[in-house]
């Protein structure tokens, strides 16, 4: 049984310090780019997401990158 990956979608999130709350726990923003371009260097994709943060009001915490797959089974 051979099982094939195929590249199915990539994401972009950038995920903010929104402040602290009345009880002083933080709140964290989150913001997703959906339909990433596979061949999208990382480096150019740490900088996009910089650039998108310093049009925010929030500060960037992180920026984090998610790559999902299909499975298919060829038999």
């Amino acid at each position: 049984m051979a099982v094939i990956k195929n590249h199915a979608d990539s994401k972009l999130k950038l995920v903010f310090n929104a402040g602290l709350d009345e009880k002083n726990n933080e709140i964290i923003k989150n913001k997703t780019f959906s339909n990433i371009k596979s061949t999208a260097e990382d480096e150019n994709l740490y900088n996009l997401g910089v650039a998108i943060s310093d049009l925010q009001s929030y500060s960037l915490m992180n920026l984090m990158k998610y790559e999902e797959y299909e499975l298919i089974n060829e038999e």
